[in-house]
């Protein structure tokens, strides 16, 4: 019964609007959830709304639009161009309109999306000490690969991004954060000193393409010409290091990611003429930042 209350006041919201025939902010929510979920039942479980409610607030929609805003894709709902363009300016509403409704300014959500270095070696410090300062403010942490992160900054599905290595894309604000270094590494059984050709000689054990690691990688690789003749590809830095420690190959990964494992002689690193330096950097929308947002650069910027 309270379900049926609940959509029955939702759909009243929706006639007493459509009189204005503009969307109402409830309108836009249902958006923002669809594209976040890419599927209409988890975006009205989010919102505590029925399938047909649901349903019925999307078309609506696209028919004050004037035009279709999703692909159906299997089971999913894909984005149009139309609806890609509409998000940011969504976004800039709907983070209004959380400030305007709260009363707490040390109060709300980030939703954050980082590389994998960044997400599992320096940001869960910084988050607990954020938190500490602020307890009140919750974060969404989302890990993929750089190229990822700035894919998934454009859909709007986050606030912030963090990703490795340089960023050509102009749609966003990017700032320097941090300097790292990654690192060649094998088997303790493995001489640190390995000559060109025995290092070519080995399975070098990387990330996937369109990481900021595999990046930097394939730059050094090409600036002293050396092809490697056997490469395994792997998605995570901790299955690399599993990779490594089972003596399949050598690993390149950042040297925080290693940094316990070498210190408890399970890896050592190995030398070589490769300059593998690259930079952290952060990734910003230009458009409205809200407090909570601005607060969190201001650590960042801290530490």
């Amino acid at each position: 019964m309270a379900n049926k209350n609940k959509n029955n006041g939702f759909i009243l919201f929706l006639r007493l609007d459509k009189q204005m025939n503009y969307p109402s902010p409830r309108h836009w929510l249902l958006l923002d959830a669809i594209c976040r979920q890419h599927s209409l039942t988890k975006a009205a479980d989010l919102l505590a709304l029925s399938q047909s409610a649901a349903s019925q607030a999307l078309k609506e929609l696209e028919q004050r639009l004037g035009q279709p805003l999703f692909l159906r894709q299997g089971r999913q709902l894909i984005p149009t161009q139309h609806t890609l363009d509409l998000l940011p300016k969504l976004q800039v509403f709907l983070d209004l309109q959380q400030e305007l409704v709260s009363s707490e300014p040390d109060k709300g959500e980030l939703r954050l999306v980082a590389s994998e270095t960044v997400g599992c070696y320096l940001l869960p410090a910084l988050l607990a000490q954020f938190t500490r300062l602020y307890p009140q403010i919750d974060f969404k942490l989302r890990l993929c690969n750089s190229s990822e992160v700035l894919q998934l900054m454009h859909q709007q599905q986050a606030q912030l991004g963090f990703v490795e290595g340089p960023v050509l894309s102009t749609e966003f604000h990017i700032q320097h954060w941090r300097q790292d270094l990654t690192v060649l590494f094998g088997h303790p059984k493995l001489h640190q000193h390995l000559s060109t050709e025995q290092l070519l000689a080995q399975r070098w054990i990387v990330r996937e393409p369109g990481s900021g690691t595999r990046a930097v990688l394939e730059h050094e690789l090409a600036r002293l010409q050396w092809t490697p003749q056997h490469l395994l590809e792997l998605e995570r830095p901790e299955a690399i290091k599993q990779a490594v420690k089972q003596g399949l190959g050598i690993g390149c990964l950042p040297l925080l990611a290693v940094q316990d494992e070498i210190n408890a002689g399970q890896l050592v690193l190995l030398q070589s003429p490769l300059q593998l330096q690259r930079h952290f950097r952060l990734v910003q929308h230009k458009n409205y930042q809200p407090p909570v947002l601005q607060k969190f650069l201001h650590f960042l910027q801290q530490e």
